[in-house]
């Protein structure tokens, strides 16, 4: 009798995990066509990108790059000035704006951030680059400025150093 009882348990444990086992295996299935269709939406998606990367770009989307770089250079230049400044956290913050500030103090440096972003935000970077390099090219001579440049921090790569350069030819 307790055989017999085992037995049947045993069967139905089977047939229990013969189920799962199906089950599990029409998932996959499922699963599998899930994927093939992403893997299409993905492969459409990626054609549609190079297609618009080929097309010309509005103005509104070259004004919506300026206010981005309007927004990130001010973040730039207060990091580059913690950087310079020597001192790490709250320290860096406030030596660093009131560096910017000058006589104004740190109240100054977030009004210079400020006025950066707007200025960068209206007319662009490149433009304002290129007042700035005419400005200087006005008061300094191309080889003072060049030396200037080369004897930035180690922090400004040279790439940028380069286009410095390079602007400085077109200013």
């Amino acid at each position: 009798m307790t055989y017999q009882i085992l037995s049947i348990l045993l069967a139905l444990a089977f047939v229990g995990l013969l189920l799962w086992a199906l089950r599990l295996w029409r998932a996959n299935v499922v699963l599998q066509a899930e994927v093939e269709e992403l893997g299409k939406q993905l492969e459409l998606a990626v054609q549609r990108l190079a297609q618009y990367e080929m097309e010309p770009k509005s103005k509104t989307f070259t004004k919506m790059v300026d206010l981005l770089a309007a927004a990130g250079i001010p973040g730039l230049v207060l990091l580059a000035a913690m950087a310079i400044s020597g001192f790490t956290g709250a320290a860096a913050i406030t030596v660093a704006l009131s560096s910017l500030g000058g006589p104004a103090g740190m109240l100054g440096g977030i009004g210079v951030l400020v006025t950066l972003g707007v200025v960068i935000a209206k007319y662009g970077v490149t433009d304002v680059s290129l007042a700035v390099a005419r400005k200087l090219l006005n008061t300094r001579s191309k080889a003072t400025l060049i030396r200037e440049i080369e004897a930035l921090p180690s922090v400004v790569p040279q790439r940028f150093r380069n286009k410095a350069k390079a602007m400085l030819e077109v200013g």
